[in-house]
């Protein structure tokens, strides 16, 4: 197995664990919360991963899905908006009910990297843990089932770099999660009920850039045109996030 891609897989793997965890130090320094962190932590496995996916099984699954998963405009939009409804309406609750003895501001940083860094361990993480498992048991001549002798033959074939562009989105990943956070913070503790909405459609936004560049464009394009909507949307959150007071209670 390459040393480069042995290298590249720990790395991402690390970045994933490490990064959150050395945000949320630097946070909790500042009046961040361990709570608030693994809140968003929760909320994300609760709502992308366990209640988005029945909507998935519904609708795609139906005589629409055909139709939408065999046009990537539709199914760009459908996805994105899916992600958004779900993810963003998960942080609005945790805000108003979960939350809402913690109203300092730092709280949506708090939340949001927890949200964002457990995404980046179960997505990304975790899948480059098991492909330097498979590739370096492959390498070693340990027998594997036909179909995990194939995944680890790719592994072993693939480019490093193709390895590190997943960290690298993990990052803008990440990114946004904290942008989006501060929007539906900002939302229930300062009553600008349209920061809700525009939370949702900043996230399908995004996402329907990458799933409709990705299927156009190489990998450094998307990811190019993904990191541009991240700083945009952090941009707008760190306006918002300055004008907000240090505490704010739930209106």
């Amino acid at each position: 197995m390459p040393l480069t891609t042995i290298i590249v897989l720990i790395a991402v793997a690390l970045m994933t664990l490490l990064l959150p965890l050395g945000i949320m130090l630097f946070l909790r320094r500042r009046g961040g919360t361990w709570t608030a962190f693994l809140t968003g932590a929760g909320t994300f496995v609760l709502f992308a991963m366990v209640l988005e996916p029945i909507l998935h099984n519904l609708v795609l699954r139906s005589s629409a899905g055909a139709v939408i998963q065999g046009n990537i405009l539709l199914y760009g939009l459908y996805g994105g908006f899916a992600a958004g409804l779900f993810e963003e309406t998960g942080r609005l609750l945790a805000f108003r009910f979960v939350l809402k003895g913690h109203p300092a501001r730092i709280t949506a940083l708090s939340y949001g990297i927890g949200h964002g860094g457990i995404e980046a361990l179960l997505l990304v993480g975790l899948t480059m843990a098991a492909n330097l498992l498979l590739g370096l048991s492959h390498a070693a001549g340990a027998p594997l089932p036909q179909e995990a002798a194939a995944a680890a033959e790719a592994i072993l074939t693939t480019p490093a770099s193709l390895f590190l562009w997943s960290g690298l989105e993990r990052l803008s990943a990440m990114a946004l999660h904290l942008s989006l956070s501060v929007l539906v913070f900002a939302s229930v503790r300062t009553g600008k009920r349209w920061l809700f909405p525009a939370a949702i459609a900043t996230h399908a936004a995004v996402n329907f850039a990458a799933v409709v560049a990705n299927t156009h464009l190489p990998v450094a394009a998307t990811e190019a045109i993904v990191l541009l909507l991240t700083v945009l949307a952090a941009l707008w959150a760190a306006r918002i996030y300055q004008n907000l007071p240090e505490s704010a209670k739930t209106t």
